[in-house]
């Protein structure tokens, strides 16, 4: 048994559905830095889409009319999001091409997670979460199929497996998990509940102790749902043979080669941040600790700076020695110190922060390292350096001051991914660096060029407030370019990126390091870095020295570069840069020009994110309202459209009751049209009386049953109105012109047979029969008197 359907039931299910597929979700939070910017829109165009579901089917509206609504909103909240307006035509659908395209080039071009100041993948994830919103409620919702909807969740929740190192979340599998068994629990009681009134005792109450529909719904939903969920964690591991893991749980693929996280640190954000956090403590015998790196940049995309695929030994573990530093001269002079870190609980890391070079590491747990980078990095999911204490003894290699050691590197000597340099990049980063290094004799030459130019002759301020957006594209040409506005103006991680690429590009090995610049000093020998000591400085390769770091960052925040890298450079013609992005700049005077390799090509309008990341990020609250806004409007004009018809209805009805016995007649047949009941056609009200009291139904049951008794004995006081009117309408039609008078309170004889006609119906029938009155668009004829009208009168 049940009741008239109520709108609260139906709003319940959809937003449950919706919250469901929102939790799910979840899950995506490792393709992106910056997971809001996804989530945030999702949910608001999840509870659009949602509610417009459960109005059209408390409406009782057909399945596809709720799809197609649906759809409708959802295109409005996408295009609204994408393209800044909800119609998806002209500029707008241009803007959510663009926005596609860029997130596929950068879903095909970076390694999760995608960090913020590059063009971003939420539009992808944003566009794939929509469709997932729909889908499940059109399953669970509209078509009361949420088993099938289950397979629609697990889908989203398999999505990162095998994509991003962490896996899914297991915060949005339980959360998914138990919005799904809530609509399997309420879907199995709505189906349950159509069979009939309970029996037994307590009769009235569905969750009473031993009714059969709590014990059935407690046994379908409650542990099929709970079996099939554990089923869902527990068998994937023991399947190897079918190499798929959809859950993320289970032995995977090995752990030889693996995918790592981009580890570049959002430096602009932590540097900005009120508060200055302490992340490691350290003793050491080292009377002068400086840079301790976290790890090495080698993949330059022409937006990001990132670690690239690396590959890892089962025997390359932090353990003991290590090897020596490639390209390192034996002759080289060397001290060895000592270190004993402690990390806080505030830093959380898959990267083992290590002195360069180190000639051994110990840390608990399984932590692997590069050897072409003697990066160390975490190889259980779980494992980071939160509270964890580690040993390392650090080599301090004197390179003198007379450059002895820095030979120009081998063409073979360090793999080609140093040289690359992406296409698409402005003019002005090749002129430059041209310009930069003439006269240098060598490549070390041309190194102490480049850092004396960013830190002394070039002209270059260090700020984070008035800094660019971004560390490539046209981020270089602001940055570089002295006559455009707040040019030469930037942070370490944009002179670290700007000199490691210009040192490719006049052939010089190049890469990115990430970590801490100077701890500060607590005297006996203990040393912390804190959230300020973030830090980004560039690394050369040169033979004789392998891979060594230089100080583009001007001294007020970076202090004294390293002495190998002060030494004077003696040129003949000293040339200042051009900041004509158009100018080639002279050329370098060496004995062979080189030239870098170009590897990714991307066109000239390809720009970088303009969401700025760290302390100029932030919620848009103007966005969401805007959003918010045009959902609600959406929501209004569908709301309008469907409100309309019931409000002609209602005139029409009024209109009719307060006429003649034709007229509530009229408005019996209009009844009957809504409900689909027969109406015969050129009828004696006599006879249409006899079909109409065979559909009169009980007014009096609240909890009516999906097929309803009918009959006149159902509802004997609408038996007895109806009969009224057809006696008030025999007088007015065949008795004498200006003697019948209409009886009074024949209007409530009306109301009392359409309200007994709608009992005799089902619930879905009857709502439709409110909302989507067939009689507004098929208005009914009336019919003219006839002889059998006058035999039955």
């Amino acid at each position: 048994m049940r009741g008239r359907p109520a709108f609260a039931p139906a709003l319940l299910v959809a937003m449950l559905a919706a919250g469901t597929t929102w939790a799910a979700l979840l899950a995506w939070r490792g393709f992106l830095v910056d997971s809001f910017s996804y989530l945030a829109p999702l949910a608001v165009t999840a509870v659009m889409i949602g509610a417009a579901g459960a109005v059209l089917r408390w409406l009782g509206s057909p399945a596809v009319l709720t799809l197609s609504v649906q759809l409708l909103v959802a295109t409005a909240m996408v295009s609204s999001e994408l393209g800044g307006s909800p119609i998806p035509l002209g500029p707008a659908a241009r803007e959510i091409g663009r926005s596609i395209d860029q997130a596929m080039h950068s879903a095909s071009t970076y390694a999760a997670p995608i960090a913020s100041d590059v063009p971003s993948v939420s539009p992808l994830l944003f566009l794939g979460g929509v469709v997932f919103v729909v889908i499940v409620d059109f399953l669970a919702c509209t078509l009361h199929r949420v088993p099938v909807a289950g397979l629609a969740l697990l889908a989203i929740y398999s999505v990162p497996a095998g994509l991003v190192k962490t896996g899914p979340s297991w915060v949005a599998f339980l959360l998914a998990a138990i919005g799904f068994l809530a609509l399997l629990h309420l879907d199995s009681r709505d189906h349950l509940l159509k069979w009939g009134r309970p029996l037994g005792p307590e009769s009235n109450s569905p969750w009473a102790e031993g009714n059969p529909v709590s014990d059935a719904i407690r046994v379908g939903a409650g542990r099929i749902g709970a079996v099939a969920t554990a089923c869902a964690l527990v068998i994937p591991p023991f399947i190897p043979v079918l190499d798929i893991n959809l859950l993320a749980i289970g032995p995977g693929n090995g752990d030889d080669n693996i995918q790592i996280r981009n580890p570049r640190t959002d430096l602009r954000r932590d540097l900005e941040q009120s508060e200055e956090v302490t992340l490691v403590r350290f003793h050491t015998n080292d009377p002068h600790p400086g840079y301790l790196r976290i790890a090495a940049l080698n993949r330059f995309t022409g937006d990001e700076w990132s670690t690239g695929d690396r590959g890892v030994a089962d025997e390359d573990t932090a353990t003991g020695a290590l090897p020596d530093p490639p390209g390192v001269d034996l002759d080289v002079p060397r001290s060895s110190y000592s270190y004993t870190f402690e990390a806080t609980h505030a830093f959380d890391s898959t990267w083992l922060p290590t002195p360069f070079p180190a000639s051994s590491v110990d840390a608990d747990g399984d932590w692997r390292y590069d050897p072409d980078t003697f990066d160390f990095l975490a190889v259980p999911d779980d494992l980071t350096t939160e509270d964890l204490d580690w040993d390392a003894t650090g080599l301090d290699l004197d390179f003198g001051t007379d450059g002895r050691f820095f030979k120009d590197a081998g063409l073979d000597e360090v793999a080609d991914e140093f040289l690359e340099v992406p296409g698409g990049l402005p003019a002005i980063v090749r002129s430059q660096a041209v310009a930069v290094t003439t006269g240098a004799s060598d490549d070390y030459e041309a190194a102490l060029l480049l850092q004396d130019w960013f830190r002394e002759r070039g002209g270059f301020k260090y700020s984070l407030k008035k800094a660019p957006d971004g560390i490539g594209g046209n981020a270089f040409e602001a940055f570089l370019n002295a006559d455009a506005p707040g040019g030469r103006v930037g942070y370490c991680e944009q002179f670290a990126s700007a000199m490691a690429v210009m040192a490719r590009m006049v052939g010089i090995p190049a890469r990115v390091a990430i970590g801490f610049l100077a701890p500060d000093d607590l005297g006996n020998g203990d040393f912390e870095y804190t959230s300020d000591d973030l830090h980004a400085w560039p690394e050369l390769y040169f033979h004789g020295t392998g891979w060594v770091g230089f100080e583009p960052t001007p001294a007020r925040i970076s202090g004294t570069p390293p002495d190998y890298t002060s030494v004077p450079v003696d040129i003949d013609n000293p040339t200042e840069p051009t900041s004509d992005p158009t100018s080639s700049g002279p050329s370098r005077t060496l004995s062979e020009q080189p030239t870098a390799t170009v590897t990714t090509t991307l066109p000239d309008e390809q720009v970088a994110d303009e969401s700025s990341s760290g302390a100029d990020s932030g919620i848009d609250w103007v966005g969401i309202v805007v959003r918010v806004g045009i959902g609600l409007l959406v929501l209004a004009i569908a709301a309008l459209a469907l409100f309309w018809p019931r409000v002609a209805r209602g005139r029409a009805r009024g209109r009719r009751l307060s006429g003649s016995p034709e007229d509530i007649w009229d408005e019996l047949r209009a009844s009957a049209l809504d409900l689909a009941l027969p109406w015969p056609a050129g009828r004696s009200p006599q006879q249409i009386g006899m079909t109409l009291v065979s559909h009169l139904g009980d007014r009096s049951d609240d909890d009516r049953p999906e097929r309803p008794r009918t009959g006149p004995d159902a509802d004997p006081e609408a038996t007895m109105a109806l009969e009224r009117i057809i006696s008030a309408l025999e007088l007015a039609r065949y008795a004498r012109p200006g003697s019948s008078v209409p009886p009074p309170g024949l209007a409530d004889d009306a109301l009392t047979c359409i309200a007994s006609l709608e009992a005799g119906v089902t619930p879905s029938v009857a709502t439709r029969a409110r909302w989507l009155p067939r009689s507004v668009w098929q208005r009914p004829v009336r019919a003219v008197a006839s002889d059998d009208d006058l035999v039955d009168a």
